[in-house]
C-alpha cells in the first residue's frame, strides 16, 4: 500500500511506507504494551515486509544487490542535517516504517560489552565479519542504534536495548583493545585525533592494565607527594582519568555506561545513589555471558516464535582480537584498586541490571553474584566513596558527533 491507506490506526503502525511492491492483507488491530508486545497476526504483518532479504545470492553463487523496500528515517539526520549519517548505523536488512515509535527499539551499543555480535545479528552494519542474517522479531523492531555521540533512534522510542558485561571486564577488554601496535606505519591511528592513546600508553608506559593499576592508580593512592615528579603525577592522573571515563584516553572508557545511561534517558544521575535509570524506563538487557538465553526472552517478549529461537552456534564473533594470558593477569592488589575507581560505572551497570523488564529476580541475583566474584565491595554496596561525574558538558559535546 505505498498510499499509506491503510487500516492501521496510528498509535499502532507508521502509515509513512514506501514500498515497491506489498499485497498482504494489513490486520485492523495490534497489541498494546503488554505481553508479548506483538501478537502473531501483527508480527507475521511485519515480517512479510522483510522477506526480501532472504534470498541474497544468484545462482552462480554472486551477491545479489540487497533490495532496500522502506525509506529509512534517520533521526540523527533530522536533528543534525549539517552532519552524516555513518553508514554503520543503517540497517542492512530493509528498513520497516510500519513500526510505531512507541513500539521501536533503541539499541545501545556500549563498546567492548559484545555489541558488535548483537549489532551484526540484529542487522546494523558494524564489524560483521560475515552476513549474519537471524531470524525473529528482535532484528526487525530493533529500528535504529545510538553509539558514541551518534544518536540516531528517536526521542519517543519505547525501548532501549543495552548489552553489557561486567565493568571490570569491559575495560580489561577495551585496555587490551586500544593497545597500539608499535610495529605499525602509523600506530596511533584509533586516536581519531581526539584521544591521548599516545600519552596513556607510549608516554605513561601503561601497556596493560596491570601497568596501570600498579604503577597509576595504587601508587596515586601512596605517593601523591610534592617531591614526585610531574611525569609521575600527570600518569597517575591519566589513569583515574581514563577509568573513570572523565579523560579521553580509552575510547570505550571515555564512552562508558553512565555516559549512556545519561544520554538515553535524559537524566542527571549525579552524586550519591542517584539512579542514571528511570523508574518507568522500558530498558531490556542482554548479559554478554547470558547472550544466548537472553535473546531468546526478549524474542519470546516480543511474540517470537519457537523456531526463532537462537543457538550457542548462531553466535557470530565480530571486532574481536587474539589475546594472550599476559594482558588478562590481574593481581589481587589490582583488582581492588581497580574496582575502587569503577565503582560508580559499577552503580550504573546494577542500575541496568536491576531496571531490565526481561530480566526476571533469579537472573538479577545471579549477575550480582557473578559480580560479587569480582569486585565484592561494589557488588554489595550501593554508594562510593566519590560522587558520580558530572558529565552534561561531555554528552553536549559529543551530540552530533560524526563518526565513522
Amino acid at each position: 500500500d505505498t498510499n499509506g491507506d491503510n487500516n492501521i490506526t496510528k498509535n499502532d503502525c507508521n502509515n509513512d511506507t514506501k514500498s515497491n511492491d506489498d499485497d498482504d492483507d494489513e490486520p485492523t488491530t495490534t497489541s498494546s504494551l503488554v505481553l508479548p508486545l506483538f501478537n502473531s497476526t501483527f508480527m507475521d504483518y511485519l515480517i512479510s515486509g522483510m522477506k526480501v532479504r532472504l534470498a541474497v545470492t544468484n545462482n552462480d553463487g554472486t551477491k545479489k544487490k540487497k533490495k532496500q523496500y522502506y525509506r529509512y528515517e534517520s533521526h540523527y539526520q533530522e536533528r543534525w542535517p549539517d552532519s552524516k549519517q555513518p553508514s554503520w548505523s543503517r540497517k542492512t536488512i530493509p528498513f520497516n516504517n510500519r513500526i510505531a515509535n512507541e513500539n521501536q527499539i533503541c539499541f545501545v551499543h556500549v563498546g567492548k560489552a559484545g555489541g558488535s555480535t548483537v549489532g551484526c545479528m540484529l542487522g546494523f552494519s558494524l564489524h560483521c565479519d560475515s552476513d549474519n542474517d537471524i531470524n525473529g522479531i528482535l532484528p526487525i523492531v530493533t529500528t535504529h542504534t545510538f553509539h558514541r555521540g551518534v544518536n540516531d533512534c528517536a526521542d519517543d522510542a519505547g525501548y532501549y536495548l543495552f548489552v553489557v558485561r561486567d565493568p571490570l571486564a569491559r575495560i580489561l577488554s577495551d585496555m587490551n583493545y586500544e593497545r597500539p601496535n608499535m610495529t605499525a606505519v602509523d600506530p596511533f591511528h584509533r586516536a581519531h585525533n581526539q584521544f591521548g592513546i599516545k600519552e596513556l600508553y607510549q608516554d605513561c608506559n601503561f601497556w596493560s592494565l596491570e601497568d596501570l593499576a600498579r604503577n597509576g592508580l595504587l601508587l596515586r593512592n601512596r605517593n601523591n607527594n610534592r617531591d614526585d615528579p610531574l611525569s609521575n603525577k600527570k600518569c597517575r592522573a591519566r589513569a583515574f582519568d581514563a577509568m573513570t571515563g572523565v579523560g579521553q584516553y580509552l575510547v570505550h572508557g571515555y564512552f562508558n555506561y553512565q555516559y549512556y545511561a545519561q544520554f538515553a534517558f535524559g537524566t542527571e544521575g549525579n552524586g550519591g545513589g542517584a539512579s542514571t535509570i528511570p523508574e518507568n524506563a522500558n530498558l531490556l538487557v542482554i548479559r554478554n555471558n547470558h547472550m544466548v538465553d537472553d535473546w531468546n526472552a526478549i524474542n519470546k517478549f516480543l511474540g517470537g516464535q519457537r523456531s526463532d529461537v537462537l543457538k550457542p552456534g548462531d553466535v557470530p564473533v565480530n571486532n574481536a582480537h587474539t589475546k594472550n594470558v599476559a594482558e588478562l593477569y590481574l593481581s589481587k592488589q589490582s583488582k581492588v584498586a581497580l574496582c575502587q575507581v569503577l565503582c560508580n560505572e559499577i552503580q550504573v551497570y546494577k542500575d541496568l541490571i536491576r531496571g531490565a523488564i526481561n530480566l526476571n529476580a533469579a537472573d538479577v541475583n545471579a549477575t550480582l553474584e557473578e559480580l560479587e566474584g569480582v569486585c565484592p565491595k561494589e557488588a554489595v554496596e550501593d554508594n562510593c566513596s566519590r560522587e558520580r561525574p558530572n558529565i552534561r558538558r561531555k554528552i553536549e559535546d559529543r551530540k552530533g558527533e560524526e563518526y565513522y
